[in-house]
C-alpha cells in the first residue's frame, strides 16, 4: 500500500514539473465573433490582415496593420513583429492567413488567432 501510494505521488510530481516547464500560448481558429471579441479584449493585441496592399485599400477591419502574405519580404516582415504580442490574423479566405500564422509560430511568435473562413465569411467586420 506504501509503495502505491510512493508510486502515485512521484507521478503527480513528475507530472506537475513537466507542466510547469511547457511553453503556454494561444492560439486557434476563431469565428468572426469570438475574433472581435477577443481582439477587443486583449492587451497588446494586433490585428494583421495578411491580403494584397489592393484588398486591404479597398476595406480592412479598422485598426489592421497590412502585412502582405504574397510579398516576397513577407518572412522578414514577420521576423519584425514583437513575439510577446497577440496577434489576430485574417485574409479573404482563411488560407493565406492559416499559412502566415505557420510561418509567425515558426519565428517564436506564440499567441496567434486566426479568422476562421476569412473575412469573406464575416463582410460585416470591413470598414
Amino acid at each position: 500500500m506504501k509503495k502505491t501510494i510512493l508510486i502515485t505521488l512521484g507521478i503527480v510530481a513528475l507530472v506537475g514539473a513537466l507542466i510547469a516547464f511547457i511553453p503556454t500560448s494561444a492560439s486557434g481558429l476563431l469565428n468572426s465573433s469570438d475574433f472581435i471579441s477577443k481582439y477587443k479584449s486583449t492587451q497588446n493585441a494586433v490585428l494583421v490582415d495578411v491580403r494584397t496592399p489592393a484588398e486591404f485599400d479597398a476595406s480592412h477591419i479598422q485598426g489592421a496593420i497590412n502585412v502582405d502574405y504574397e510579398n516576397v519580404n513577407f518572412q522578414s516582415e514577420v521576423k519584425k513583429l514583437d513575439t510577446s504580442k497577440t496577434y489576430f490574423v485574417y485574409c479573404r479566405s482563411g488560407n493565406r492567413s492559416s499559412e502566415s500564422v505557420v510561418i509567425m509560430k515558426d519565428n517564436g511568435i506564440k499567441n496567434i488567432y486566426d479568422l476562421q473562413g476569412g473575412i469573406s465569411n464575416a463582410p460585416e467586420l470591413l470598414k
